[in-house]
């Protein structure tokens, strides 16, 4: 604690004062113009904080923290380890309105937290404070922060999918950056994040949105994160839909060059796909397995040669009622007999095809399982699906009725529109 003549007990007296709602402006204001005390004094710090609820108390503790962020040396297990547990206190516990005050200080306070959980490679001790740093510095549930991406981030490298679900589940359509300071990298590094913790789940459809939100947004410039949204994309479509990825029309022109000329790789590999030759997509896979690894996207290109094998084994039961595990295994292009048979019978355990095997013959009957929704539980995922939609319809009722008023967006349309007009009143000349 900061001794009686301490320069530091003066501000500690003015941070530990409970302050009230209207008060805490003026507590701003002290803690800006003492700024530079706080960085004259760094080794006292550390004896400012235990003394300070995190709840009553978050703005004195960001301004703290934020001061000692730029000092904390990752190299130094000890000084790293002391930052985190000082870290954690005020995330797992700060109040909201507090840090809406200093989005900027608190998101830098949280960036260098997740960095130095990275640094010692204990990225997990970071997934559950920055989850609640990320709901503190939103506005309403429906805001995108810049902790958003950092959150995600962690999640991926601890390899906790599942604690990423919650912020996945909230529908996030607004952005502002004075409120939060999220920047459209912000935006992009999350959906690019929540796309690889959706590929970690194998729910490889919703993957395929948020990497098509990424690689897609508006932008003159090509951009590092987009292409590498585009590439796991690419992949991810082969493996759900076992096509290419679909590209929405409102692509910008520098991405959409790109996915021309700069993914050969990629491009190769989906035509080889799309033939359902077996070897030749192997033999793709294996000349280009260089730059998946470079990518770290291998893993996905060989979950894209299962995807064909099951995909060409499906195909077969839509054209023929018994066929043997011989005939199934030189139709598909696999070693033989027994690997038709452990492909079959996972399918089956899928429930991606019905069919019995007559292991004594070495044959399979296919057989038609169809779905006569007429159960409770088909009726409740009809109608949450239905509920869904409607949901998603009045929210874009919504959008527009808000983008029909902002002015800066008529400006843009009625920019956009004007060559047009004036082509075509020359061409009536």
């Amino acid at each position: 604690m900061a001794a009686p003549d301490s320069p530091l007990s003066d501000l500690l007296d003015a941070i530990e004062q409970i302050p009230k709602r209207q008060d805490l402006g003026k507590l701003l204001q002290h803690l800006q113009s003492n700024e530079e005390l706080l960085i004259k004094h760094l080794p006292q710090l550390d004896d400012l904080l235990p003394v300070l609820d995190p709840m009553q108390n978050s703005l004195g503790m960001i301004f703290i923290l934020n001061c000692k962020a730029g000092a904390v040396p990752l190299g130094n297990l000890q000084a790293v380890n002391v930052f985190l547990r000082q870290c954690r206190r005020l995330l797992l516990a700060c109040d909201p309105v507090q840090v809406q005050m200093v989005p900027g200080q608190f998101v830098a306070v949280c960036s260098k937290f997740s960095s130095a959980a990275i640094a010692i490679k204990t990225p997990l001790a970071a997934v559950r404070p920055l989850q609640m740093a990320a709901t503190a510095l939103q506005p309403t549930p429906a805001h995108f922060t810049p902790l958003h991406a950092e959150f995600m981030k962690v999640c991926l490298l601890a390899k906790c999918y599942s604690a990423a679900q919650p912020l996945l589940d909230q529908e996030l359509t607004q952005v502002d950056k004075d409120a939060t300071g999220v920047t459209p990298r912000d935006l992009l590094l999350f959906h690019y994040y929540a796309g690889m913790v959706h590929v970690g789940l194998k729910h490889f459809q919703s993957a395929i949105q948020y990497f098509t939100l990424g690689f897609s947004a508006p932008s003159t410039v090509l951009n590092a994160i987009m292409v590498e949204s585009y590439k796991k994309c690419a992949l991810c479509s082969l493996i759900e839909a076992g096509e290419a990825a679909r590209v929405p029309k409102y692509t910008s022109m520098p991405m959409t060059r790109h996915m021309k000329n700069g993914v050969t790789a990629y491009t190769e590999f989906v035509e080889c796909f799309g033939k359902r030759d077996l070897k030749e997509l192997r033999q793709s896979l294996e000349k280009h397995a260089a730059a998946f690894a470079r990518d770290h996207n291998l893993g996905l290109a060989k979950q894209c040669v299962q995807a064909l094998i099951r995909r060409n084994i499906h195909r077969l039961t839509q054209t023929y009622l018994t066929l043997s595990l011989e005939h199934i295994s030189e139709s598909v292009g696999l070693g033989g007999a027994a690997e038709a048979e452990r492909y079959v019978t996972s399918m089956v355990a899928a429930g991606d095809i019905s069919a019995a095997i007559d292991e004594g013959k070495g044959m399979v009957h296919f057989t038609e399982r169809a779905e006569r929704f007429d159960t409770g539980a088909a009726v409740a995922a009809m109608e949450a699906k239905i509920a869904g939609a409607v949901a998603v319809a009045q929210k874009l009722l919504e959008l527009n009725a808000q983008l029909a008023t902002d002015s800066n967006y008529v400006s843009r349309i009625l920019r956009d529109r004007q060559p047009r007009w004036e082509d075509e009143a020359m061409a009536t000349k």
